[in-house]
């Protein structure tokens, strides 16, 4: 453990210092003695390149509805339980303009994964309006699924900024242990998804999930370097919870314990912050409901996005991806405060009026020639995060 530990200190001092595959497992697989080495390097990495700021990202679930049947999702297609919603136009504008009076400027529309072409042809509105109220200070994050590409296209014509799409793993034999052997779940697919999404000027956003049956460190270091070769803009991961009405549930003595899974997130927010340091990387809501100090614990391992809930209550515990979802309150303002105090905690700064575009983005653009001729189409690159 020497050996890394030295290395993650020369990280730390600036100096240059590769971490290898085999570098990325051991410190996934090493004793706790290595989070403090670790921890301190991700944080002068993230403070020598995007700063103390932690920047808001306002989330609004605007459907439950999926046509996906993944092992490990609360919202599965044949999960009956579930009562499913859709949110309307109004009520998500009415969301939209209350976290922009807040001074939020960053919204991520998530939902399950719908083909319907009046839901697309609803969020296409949705973000001309935004679009025409607010211009380039806002960023329209969008949370849809893998969509086909001239879908993405349309979305992107219409005013969307930001894309994500986990690929939940690297792995395509677990990817495929893990989701029904049918047409809809390929990993090729969601693959070719993200890559379309990053090639056609979006910034683009993965991650993968922690912790669940069968996975290992090893995996999960193969994972952080498919990340660094599709080379991501955002990323938001975090640990498996799980969730009684689905297969994986059946197994989960297989997984880690919940402490172990939140251990592996910290260390993997941590390591991709030492690979890729000019990237948002978010401190995901399911590390928040394993550990009461996920975000504070987060944004010491690297984070720099915090993203309060704007869906609405009536909504909201409907949404149940996972069980025992962190409850959080009603009250925005509240929200920001606690959050802003929380930030504090472990000096960072909350930023509002900014909608945090990764520097990542910019650079990527500049270096494959997008910014010849000016900002990809729909975008003004600025802010810091």
């Amino acid at each position: 453990m020497k050996f890394l530990e030295g290395k993650l200190d020369d990280i730390a001092a600036g100096r240059e210092a590769p971490l290898s595959r085999r570098d990325l497992t051991d410190i996934l697989e090493s004793g706790p003695g290595i989070d403090g080495p670790l921890f301190r390097a991700a944080s002068a990495v993230l403070g020598r390149n995007s700063g103390p700021g932690v920047y808001l990202r306002g989330i609004i679930e605007i459907s439950n509805a999926c046509q996906k049947n993944c092992f490990y999702c609360g919202l599965r297609r044949d999960n009956p339980g579930v009562a499913r919603y859709r949110m309307n136009s109004r009520e998500v504008m009415e969301a939209l303009t209350h976290g922009w009076n807040a001074g939020l400027r960053s919204f991520l529309l998530q939902s399950g994964e719908r083909l319907g072409g009046d839901f697309i042809e609803e969020v296409c509105a949705i973000l001309a309006e935004c679009r025409s109220r607010w211009g380039d200070s806002v960023r329209m994050v969008l949370s849809l699924g893998e969509l086909p590409a001239d879908v993405l296209d349309r979305l992107r014509e219409a005013g969307g900024s930001r894309y994500l799409l986990r690929i939940e793993t690297s792995d395509r034999g677990l990817y495929d242990r893990v989701h029904p052997c049918d047409g809809i779940h390929d990993w090729s697919a969601r693959d070719a998804c993200l890559r379309h999404l990053r090639a056609t000027g979006w910034q683009t956003g993965s991650g993968v999930l922690i912790g669940f049956p069968w996975q290992t460190a090893s995996v999960l270091a193969g994972d952080l370097e498919y990340l660094v070769d599709l080379d991501i803009d955002m990323c938001g991961m975090g640990p498996w919870i799980e969730h009684k009405d689905t297969p994986l549930d059946k197994v989960r003595e297989q997984a880690p314990p919940r402490a172990r899974r939140v251990s592996l997130t910290l260390r993997m927010i941590a390591l991709l912050r030492i690979l890729m340091p000019d990237i948002n990387i978010s401190a995901t809501t399911a590390l928040q409901t394993l550990d009461e100090e996920g975000l504070e614990k987060g944004l010491e391992a690297g984070g720099n996005v915090f993203m309060p809930n704007l869906t609405p209550p009536g909504y909201r515990a409907d949404y149940n991806l996972y069980e025992g979802k962190t409850a959080v309150a009603d009250d925005l303002e509240s929200m920001i405060t606690e959050g802003r105090k929380r930030c504090e905690s472990v000096r960072r700064l909350l930023v509002l009026g900014d909608p945090g575009d990764p520097l990542h983005y910019g650079r990527r653009l500049a270096t494959e020639g997008w910014m010849s001729g000016g900002a990809a189409p729909g975008d003004a690159i600025g802010g810091r995060g």
